[in-house]
């Protein structure tokens, strides 16, 4: 279909607007009813990509603001698209989630944009609509140029005989902008620059957060925007290739140029995204990168956080306005408890990919041996077919079979167990992009995969139908003078302490953790509850909402194939109890499940009690947050057991639900020992956690915990507050990971539940 049907169509979609007709549709229509109805007519009347993004944009017209979100998730919702039209549905439902916020009043946008959506005002007035590449460039309603670059999933970064990924990861110039510097990068184009000529130029290891990186407090402390840049030089070979950038964590904010051009942004740390430079790289060159970072934090953002401009402190003082604070001061607390790192957190790379390339491949496997898989290509050319080969864990190939989408069985497989039930058994999908006429391959990708099954009754989390109790830990990425930035050799430390403790599960907690680390939890058999950054939330806009849900999404999309992964956990210590929360929480949550079906979900409830939250008839597993004899009784460790105890057993028996302790636990100061014991000393953190075990046998023995994860693995960094010193401490190892007294206490314990898998009192 042509450019001019096109916007015949979106003429009639504007003026449809303009001259009020809209109000016909809402006030004599269910708009649910309607909205359901009319979605079906464009999946069967849509001839094209274009035909889809116009039927959007009169279905953004003709709806309420309630029902935008509807549209977006009864996407998702369906069963089973058309192939020619499964990209350009999530397309429309990512132009649909960036017009709500836009035109909705998303305070961050106004700020500096908004994930991977810009939003320009433009001179011009023309009807202007094309597809580019992976961009949609056009005008809404003649004053406002939408420019959207579309999330694809991004498959993890490999290497093989038909793929190269070029790291980017070293030493790149950084510049800080100055504090209250009101944009001054953007507004004087420095990614145009060579920043390495600014007076206040420096270098920085990428990855790496860069706040603990000098003896400077400005930089540790620094809210706003920060500059990378760095070069590279693409070979003349790699000519014909699609070249993409690829950054596996910023935060929070990213703007990235390439050659000058702005080629997207990204909002939300601890995610990866990519963006297409083919169009832009310089073969035979150098090349010039520039990545602009923002970490602050509102209300807007998730996480979420207060941005306060200090500005009620003037006084008259002899005759003069003076102000408690200097000029400009203002404050910006996270509403968590952890530093918040910020800068290029996880590797960079240079992609070099063939044109025609292997985009996704989403794998669904069950322990009795039943699997599906669907291939996702960047293009569908009739001359190129895929060929799949799954091989078992010694090499073999247990099945080959050609075509995008199939569905089958094995009538023997070994599958994936966590550690203590079996095996971590892993098959590897081998998916081949060729053109069969000329025998030649254009690419392949070599998934790795389990068999594997979760399950979930009233009491008990099942893995394979057998009842799987979590032994483990809430985490941070988090060490000494890199922060959060991705440490292959903190990561090895961590798992292989996870395993002397004898434990079988973590929360990545309070964000999504590092791609590399996901593969290690495959590989070795932990159990993961993968978390989303909403941590602490307390404000519950439509606006958080569905920024919340793009953020859900990329989550799914990107740890969606790995067997370690058993449960999704919306959230840790929202305020639930707040009426406002339950829809907010409920979009959420049917988000979850239409997007995965495979996986039970979960919120981690900290401040809201039993009988108060709004949202625990939402999730599949209620993960519960409790400090009695620290927050809660400081001092009565006798109350401790019986505490708990009765905490646990009125959420277990009111919700019908499986019941995971998230955290407990209390502070120990390293090396500080009192006997008897007394709040912070490495005593008194042995003896708290003794009295809550003696509580979890209990529920256990009567089916009423499903799982026990201490607070913490290890000591962490926090923002500066009376009740911390030098961060968290309430880490069973330290900062540098040395055992604790606790350490010892907690891995007898594990070593006997570890010992005891398939207990008796759960059959």
């Amino acid at each position: 279909m042509g450019y001019v049907s096109a916007f015949t169509e979106l003429l009639f979609c504007n003026t449809f607007e303009v001259i009020g007709e809209i109000y016909y549709f809402r006030s004599r229509t269910n708009s649910s009813l309607w909205f359901h109805n009319f979605y079906r007519i464009l999946l069967r009347e849509s001839r094209s990509q274009y035909h889809l993004l116009v039927w959007y944009n009169l279905v953004t017209v003709v709806m309420d603001k309630r029902s935008h979100l509807l549209f977006y998730l009864s996407i998702v919702q369906q069963p089973r698209v058309r192939p020619s039209h499964s990209s350009y549905l999530r397309t429309i439902a990512n132009l649909l989630f960036y017009n709500v916020f836009c035109l909705n009043g998303a305070n961050c946008l106004k700020r500096y944009g908004h994930g991977s959506y810009n939003c320009e005002n433009s001179a011009t007035s023309n009807e202007y609509f094309e597809m580019k590449s992976n961009t949609a460039f056009f005008h809404y309603s003649g004053n406002l140029r939408v420019i959207f670059i579309i999330i694809i999933t991004i498959l993890f970064v490999q290497k093989n005989e038909l793929r190269m990924a070029e790291s980017l990861d070293g030493l790149w110039t950084f510049v800080r902008e100055p504090k209250n510097g009101n944009d001054i990068g953007l507004r004087n184009a420095w990614y145009a620059q060579d920043l390495k000529r600014f007076k206040n130029a420096t270098i920085m290891p990428v990855p790496a957060a860069y706040n603990d990186m000098s003896a400077n407090s400005q930089l540790r402390d620094h809210v706003g925007w920060v500059w990378y840049q760095t070069t590279v030089i693409i070979p003349e070979r790699d000519m014909g290739h699609h070249i993409a950038i690829r950054f596996g964590s910023v935060n929070y904010f990213a703007k990235v140029f390439f050659n000058s051009k702005e080629v997207g942004s990204h909002i939300g740390g601890h995610l990866p995204f990519e963006f297409n430079v083919t169009q832009l790289a310089l073969f035979g060159r150098e090349n010039k990168i520039t990545v602009a970072v923002n970490n602050t934090l509102s209300w807007s953002t998730i996480p979420q956080g207060d941005f306060n401009y200090m500005r009620d402190t003037t006084r008259t003082i002899g005759g003069q306005n003076i102000s408690r604070t200097p000029d400009g001061a203002f404050t910006n607390t996270g509403n968590f408890d952890f530093f918040n790192y910020a800068g290029i957190l996880r590797p960079v790379y240079l992609l070099k990919l063939p044109q025609s390339h292997i985009v996704d491949i989403r794998i669904l496997a069950e322990h009795m041996g039943s699997f599906s898989y669907e291939v996702i290509l960047s293009q569908n050319k009739s001359d190129e077919d895929v060929f799949v080969r799954m091989y078992d864990p010694d090499g073999n190939i247990v099945y080959s079979a050609r075509g995008l989408e199939r569905k089958g069985a094995l009538s023997t497989v070994r599958p994936w167990w966590p550690r203590g039930m079996g095996d971590p058994d892993l098959y590897t999908l081998e998916v081949e992009l060729t053109v069969p006429l000329e025998q030649r391959s254009l690419d392949v990708y070599r998934q790795k995969f389990g068999f594997r099954t979760v399950g979930w009754t009233k009491r008990q989390i099942l893995i394979n139908d057998k009842p799987f109790y979590c032994i483990g830990f809430g985490m941070h990425e988090d060490f000494e003078i890199h922060g959060r930035g991705y440490n292959q050799v903190v990561m090895t430390k961590d798992l292989n302490l996870l395993e002397w403790m004898n434990g079988n599960c973590y929360r990545t907690s309070h964000y999504p953790y590092a791609e590399e680390r996901m593969e290690e939890n495959d590989r070795r058999g932990i159990a993961v509850i993968s978390e989303t950054a909403g941590v602490g939330l307390k404000g519950f806009s439509k606006a958080n909402n569905l920024l919340h849900m793009k953020m859900l999404e990329e989550l799914i999309e990107r740890d969606k194939s790995h067997p370690s992964v058993i449960m999704w956990s919306l959230a840790n210590e929202p305020k639930t109890d707040k009426k406002e929360s339950r829809a907010y929480f409920k979009n959420l949550a049917d988000y979850a499940h239409a997007l995965d079906k495979t996986r039970p979900i979960t919120i981690v409830y900290g401040p809201t009690k039993y009988d108060n939250d709004q949202t625990p008839d939402l999730v599949d597993v209620i993960g519960v947050n409790r400090y009695y004899g620290w927050y809660i009784d400081m001092g009565h460790l006798d109350w401790v057991n019986q505490s708990v105890y009765w905490d646990i057993s009125l959420w277990a028996e009111k919700y019908k639900r499986p019941v995971i302790v998230m955290e407990y636990g209390a502070d120990s100061l390293p090396g500080l020992n009192q006997e008897p014991s007394v709040d912070f000393s490495e005593q008194y953190q042995n003896d708290l956690i003794k009295e809550v075990h003696h509580a979890f046998d209990a529920l256990r023995k009567e089916h009423r915990l499903a799982g026990e994860m201490i607070w913490n693995f290890a000591d962490f960094m926090t923002a500066m507050t009376t009740t911390r010193v030098v961060g968290n401490h309430k880490g069973v190892f330290t900062r540098t990971r040395q055992a604790k007294m606790a350490a010892y206490t907690l891995k007898d314990r594990y070593r006997s539940l570890f010992d005891q898998t398939n207990l008796e009192t759960w059959k």
